[in-house]
């Protein structure tokens, strides 16, 4: 339940950040990251029940593949969102600052804060999908 109410946020996150964007291009994004939601949430329901992770021992492998699933979304997920969030970022910079020298210093900063944010987002998608699982 914690994973949905997550997924939710996250999808409600990415609506109001495409809220000034064009119809069809919020419809897109929304579309891929919700169709992406239910893929990667029935395949860890898939990787739980044939695995027996939730319930009782666990058979060999299972830990592997529910990993791998959630390796492999993690990308799907962060790597999309960061690039629209860069580009909201740089277009906001560019309505905001006159200077072409603040404009790349923002810029800088703001693709180092990204970057940063990007991989401390990897662990927390991994944490929160995967857990302290072996």
């Amino acid at each position: 339940m914690f994973k949905l109410i997550v997924l939710l946020l996250f999808l409600i996150f990415i609506y109001f950040i495409l809220r000034g964007e064009k119809r069809a291009v919020n419809f897109t994004v929304l579309i891929y990251f919700t169709l992406l939601s239910v893929i990667f949430l029935f395949g860890i329901s898939k990787i739980s029940d044939k695995y027996h992770l939730d319930d009782g021992p666990a058979l060999d492998d299972g830990f592997q593949s529910l990993s791998e699933w959630v390796g492999i979304f993690s990308y799907l997920y962060i790597i999309p969102s960061f690039i629209i969030i860069a580009y909201i970022l740089l277009r906001l910079a560019k309505r905001l600052f006159v200077n072409t020298w603040v404009k790349v210093t923002i810029y800088l900063l703001w693709l180092v804060a990204l970057i940063v944010i990007s991989f401390v987002s990897f662990f927390v998608f991994v944490l929160i999908f995967y857990g302290f699982a072996p």
